[in-house]
């Protein structure tokens, strides 16, 4: 009777959506008279999550009622109930919807092309791919340790099998629907092999220096087999993902926000964070306080710290590569890279030189120190201008360099321009936290009357953040006043915009923008009857038309018309 109840719950709420999607598509067919008119949308957005949930459903049904063929443990009879309701409910209605939507889109190519159907696609294939690899994981994990895990054999069977039906279904999206998929897959598979590498090397480093291996691999624990386990599967990820598929793309915005954040920024700020760590307690046993402890109690995360580090500068390495090529000439990718790279040096370097502010009222103001002593304060300072400086340095000449080579260019650079504002936004906002954080430990110290050096003590990390964001914005707002010294070009008068409609011209839109500043497009004629564009020609035809909106037409001479925009439109 229970089981009864739960598929009759099941089945009325999945019947009711499939009555509602078939009578909009009827009403549709009815009343639409134009293609993408009625109610089309909300008809997709309830077929398309209809299908995402009854194959949610399905799969995980029928990944438990194999897991119980291959030998998983069961409670009971009464967990059947469950994957036995999910297995007949959601798998025959799935189906049944995913034919009529094949079904739909060989009748109407309008359906292939929907937003729901790449959201739905995108979203079944990051699910789907990230059960797999759960799976795959335990799996592994279980068979270096020699188990064979009954449960994950079926869930990466069944979920691996619809990660790759959906991958299949997934490629014909193109560069613009199918990047999110892509990147974010690159990122999941780049993310676990990273995470998992370090963590298998900082436990490698440590059995071999710090304890025995053995009880790592064969003990209870098996941290080697699964962190090895984990970087298998992140890697067959990121290797089917990246190299396979998404290192292919087009440099769009899209592609160059994974590689230049991700790839670039997230490698050099593990390493960054990696190896200043590692430094700090080498600095610190050599010639800081030990607080206690002996050389096994204090260097227990070095090993760590010095696996991320090497992985961090792999992952910035791999990524700098990457856009070696990019980078040969000074275009807007190669300044992004410099700039980023030289923000997070200027972030470490500027960490220092608030903690020597911080180590500095400490050694004159009486307390308590908690966890920190002054001199392993001011040695983490030393760490981070060590790690922070060079980095930041080394970027920012090379960049003052090309500067002072070529200082229009470079000033009108959008990437120059946002990187200054951003930093005078970011320290702005810092430092009006820190002040008031100052202000109000003074103030309340002075109204209970317990004002003393205590005080400035209580108040030393505002004061650190304080100055530090003074010097960075007294050095950056000279650079800023020099910049706007330079005399820059004056921009291309010319239309608003131009519509071009005639022959193929590869190029000629870039140029006509560069040339005018107006933004451009290009129609080709499909009759193939117009002649060849003049560039000459026509940026003396446009420059005759500032600040308008034109429609030109092919010819010799093309036809300028222009439009009213601003003049609305009536119907007749």
């Amino acid at each position: 009777m229970m089981n009864f109840l739960l598929l009759f719950a099941l089945a009325i709420p999945a019947a009711l959506v499939v009555v509602i999607v078939l009578a909009l598509r009827r009403r549709e067919h009815v009343t639409s008279a134009a293609p993408g008119a009625g109610t089309r949308g909300v008809r997709r957005f309830f077929q398309y999550l209809l299908l995402f949930a009854l194959t949610i459903l399905a799969a995980v049904g029928v990944a438990d009622l194999l897991g119980r063929l291959f030998g998983a443990t069961t409670s009971g009879g009464e967990t059947l109930a469950l994957p036995l309701s999910f297995t007949l409910v959601g798998l025959p209605l799935a189906c049944l919807i995913a034919w009529w939507t094949r079904r739909a889109m060989r009748h109407d190519p309008e359906e292939a092309a929907s937003l729901w159907y790449a959201v739905y696609l995108t979203l079944a294939t990051w699910t789907a791919l990230i059960v797999a690899m759960v799976a795959l994981q335990a799996l592994l994990s279980g068979a270096l340790r020699g188990d064979v895990n009954g449960d994950a054999l079926a869930r990466l069977v069944v979920w691996g099998a619809l990660w790759a039906l959906h991958w299949r279904l997934a490629r014909p999206l193109g560069d613009m629907r199918g990047w999110p998929h892509l990147l974010v897959g690159s990122l999941i598979g780049l993310g676990t092999a990273a995470v998992s590498m370090g963590l298998l090397l900082g436990t490698s480093l440590g059995a071999l220096l710090l304890d025995g291996p053995g009880e790592l691999v064969f003990g209870t624990s098996g941290e080697l087999a699964r962190f090895g386990a984990m970087f298998i599967t992140g890697a067959l990820v990121w290797v089917r993902y990246w190299p396979g598929a998404a290192a292919r793309l087009p440099r769009s915005t899209p592609w160059l926000a994974y590689v230049l954040p991700v790839g670039v920024g997230g490698g050099l700020l593990t390493a960054l964070v990696a190896a200043s760590i590692l430094l700090w307690q080498v600095l610190v046993w050599l010639v800081g306080d030990h607080l206690g402890l002996n050389a096994r109690q204090h260097f227990a995360d070095s090993p760590s710290a010095l696996a991320f580090t090497v992985v961090g500068l792999l992952i910035w390495w791999y990524h700098g590569a990457i856009l070696a090529e990019t980078r040969r000439n000074r275009s807007e990718v190669r300044r992004v890279y410099e700039y980023l790279v030289s923000a997070l040096g200027l972030i470490a370097a500027s960490a220092g030189v608030g903690m020597v502010i911080v180590a500095a009222i400490e050694s004159f103001t009486p307390g308590v120190d908690l966890g920190m002593s002054v001199v392993n304060t001011l040695l983490g300072a030393v760490t981070l201008l060590a790690v922070g400086v060079p980095v930041w340095w080394l970027f920012w000449s090379r960049i003052q360099r090309v500067r002072a080579d070529d200082p229009v260019s470079e000033t009108a650079s959008p990437t120059r321009r946002t990187y200054l504002v951003l930093l005078f936004g970011i320290v702005g906002v810092a430092a009006v936290v820190a002040l008031l954080v100052a202000v109000f430990v003074l103030l309340q110290d002075v109204i209970a009357g317990t004002a003393s050096a205590e005080t400035l003590r209580s108040m030393r990390y505002a004061l650190g953040v304080l100055v530090t964001a003074a010097a960075v914005s007294a050095y950056h707002g000279a650079v800023f006043r020099e910049d706007r010294h330079v005399a820059l070009p004056n921009r291309p008068t010319g239309p608003r915009s131009v519509l071009l409609v005639g022959a193929p011209a590869p190029g000629l839109a870039l140029a006509l923008s560069r040339a005018t500043g107006a933004r451009t497009q290009v129609l080709v004629r499909s009759d193939g009857a117009a002649p060849p564009w003049s560039e000459e020609t026509l940026i003396a035809a446009l420059h005759a038309h500032p600040g308008e909106d034109l429609l030109v037409m092919g010819g010799d001479p093309p036809e300028v018309l222009v439009l009213d925009r601003e003049r609305p439109h009536h119907d007749a």
